[in-house]
């Protein structure tokens, strides 16, 4: 399949400018939310006029918060448990009108809530706060209700942690706070199962629609933070179709995936058909998808690490052709995707134990790190890499990534997993480790796993594979300092989990924040009240919608709720 021509590839910059614009709006309106405003500016606006909360019908993590403005302008919310703890702040949200909707997240399950609603003119100036209401959130679904986030020491440098979730009684996506608590969850439509997301500066999310737990999809789907479907993008042969492993937002709003074609001619003798990566670019607003790159124009399958490019189904998480024919080899075996600053991508070969990096407008391959056909040497054998995961461009221009070490000779160590960081030498051609994070005792991860570099240095990982029993497998997260301190480790378990592919630090679910004011005021004694209008006679109004015994479970399509 060949390439798109090169001006086209992965780089429009004109789009970058114009979310740039956007978002500076709503980043200056949030930082004056935040901060306050000088005496000698204008007037606050007067606050809301009514504001009353529900929990949202597909998701009992989110209370939706609705009410009237005396004008049109913004809201924000502060919210915290009833029996206390940090006030969050939800970001600035605008009316439509005088009439106002909110989403509010990183909550708790089956915990009484408190709030209360500032109006934000267009200036950033914050009314006085509405009576402080209430509502309280429900259970979760079956399945993730088992899953437990075990912290065994420790807090973390961001206050959330995603991830996809994959079992038997839930399918979808997850988050979970510091202190190992579920704060959101998606509950994905029937036949999906999602297994790898990207986050955009929205919230938004865009996932792979996994199928019966292989490495096949049903395309990509783009969601908001309360479970509404936005856009989706069918695969070719779906279910079962070859995107895999990878989902990147890039700086443009586009989306990078990857996908796989199939050299019918073969290799080896007899020949057997071989299956390799290619790169997508999904631009969802102009409705339109292409392969921009495909590894066959640029690597042979003569090139392979024996016996991992030679598995073939059934058996094998690969795709084998929109037939599913057991002949196909599943040569490379792509595995992360990741645009560096000057716009080429480093693409992780799994099979190859080879990691390449991509030249931006041409396509072609600028290098080759491990594997057969290395343009790196290695002065110290051990710093070679295996069946690696995850390999990310760091600003230093060093490679990040996940070494499984399937295959790791004695020599070298044996097999054991761990995070490690090389430097390479584009001069000398000679790449070396420079940081590496081994668990104490040393675990290994056959499948899966994750890292990702934190603000300020500290490296998140995630052993996302165990030799253990399918029953009790412990998956371990661990954040690191440079150092090689543990600062905060978790134990995650749910019965019957056979994985976790990535984990992925959030500083917010929906731009809400940790903000230093206080619940001022709290509802009459008794019952939590769900909300406020000024213009009735008794102010604090009950809407019913507080108390969580009839609600639904499960998470579809969403919508506002």
């Amino acid at each position: 399949m060949p390439a798109v021509p090169c001006a086209s590839r992965w780089s429009a910059r004109a789009r970058t400018a114009r979310i740039a614009r956007r978002a500076f709006a709503a980043a200056a309106l949030l930082t004056a939310a935040a901060a306050g405003w000088a005496d000698d500016d204008p007037p606050a606006p007067p606050p809301p006029l009514s504001a009353a909360a529900r929990i949202h019908a597909g998701n009992t993590l989110i209370a939706v918060v609705e009410g009237e403005l005396a004008a049109p302008g913004h809201v924000v919310i502060d919210y915290r448990p009833a029996a206390g703890g940090a006030v969050l702040r939800s970001a600035p949200v605008a009316s439509r009108g005088t009439s106002f909707t909110a989403h509010l997240v990183r909550l708790r399950a089956a915990t009484e809530y408190r709030y209360e609603v500032r109006a934000a003119g267009v200036d950033g100036r914050l009314s006085v706060p509405t009576p402080a209401a209430g509502f309280t959130t429900g259970e979760l679904p079956d399945g993730l209700r088992d899953a437990v986030f075990d912290v065994w020491r420790g807090a973390p440098t961001l206050p959330v942690t995603f991830l996809e979730f994959r079992q038997s009684e839930f399918f979808g996506l997850a988050a979970f706070d510091g202190e190992g608590h579920v704060v959101w969850y998606f509950q994905a439509p029937e036949d999906e199962q999602p297994y790898v997301m990207a986050r955009r500066p929205n919230g938004n999310i865009v996932y792979l629609a996994g199928f019966q737990g292989g490495t096949t999809a049903a395309g990509l789907v783009e969601i908001d933070p309360a479970g509404g479907e936005l856009r989706r993008l069918t695969d070719v042969c779906a279910p079962f179709g070859p995107m895999h492993h990878e989902v990147q937002v890039l700086p443009d709003g586009r989306v990078l995936y990857l996908s796989r074609d199939i050299l019918w001619d073969g290799y080896g003798d007899p020949p057997a058909p071989q299956e390799g990566d290619t790169i997508g670019i999904w631009d969802a607003e102009a409705d339109s998808a292409a392969i921009v790159w495909n590894i066959f124009d640029h690597l042979s399958p003569s090139d392979r690490v024996a016996p991992a490019s030679n598995r073939t189904l059934p058996g094998h998480p690969m795709w084998g052709g929109c037939e599913r024919d057991r002949r196909v080899q599943d040569w490379s075996h792509g595995n992360s995707a990741a645009m560096a600053a000057d716009g080429s991508v480093l693409l992780s070969l799994g099979h190859l134990n080879q990691v390449i990096s991509i030249a931006p407008e041409t396509g072609a391959v600028r290098w080759r790190l491990g594997g057969p056909g290395s343009d790196f040497a290695f002065a110290d054998p051990r710093d070679r890499f295996y069946a690696q995961h995850t390999a990310l461009p760091l600003a230093n221009g060093n490679v990040l990534l996940f070494d499984n070490g399937t295959g790791r000779p004695y020599a070298e160590g044996g097999q054991f997993s761990r995070a490690v960081e090389l430097e390479l030498d584009l001069q000398r051609m000679a790449a070396r480790r420079v940081w590496e994070y081994r668990h104490r005792p040393p675990l290994y991860a056959a499948c899966c796993s994750s890292v990702q570099r934190l603000p300020g240095g500290n490296t998140l990982i995630l052993y996302g594979s165990s030799r253990a029993e399918r029953c009790c497998r412990v998956f371990i997260i661990a954040e690191v300092t440079p150092d090689g301190r543990t600062v905060w480790e978790v134990g995650h378990r749910s019965p019957g989990k056979p994985n976790q592919y990535r984990v992925y630090a959030a500083e917010s679910i929906m731009g809400e924040s940790i903000t230093g004011e206080s619940i001022a005021g709290e509802p009459p004694p008794g019952r939590a009240r769900a909300g406020f209008d000024a213009r009735d006679r008794n102010p604090y109004r009950d809407s019913g919608t507080v108390e969580q015994s009839g609600l639904p479970q499960t998470a579809r399509k969403g919508g506002p709720g």
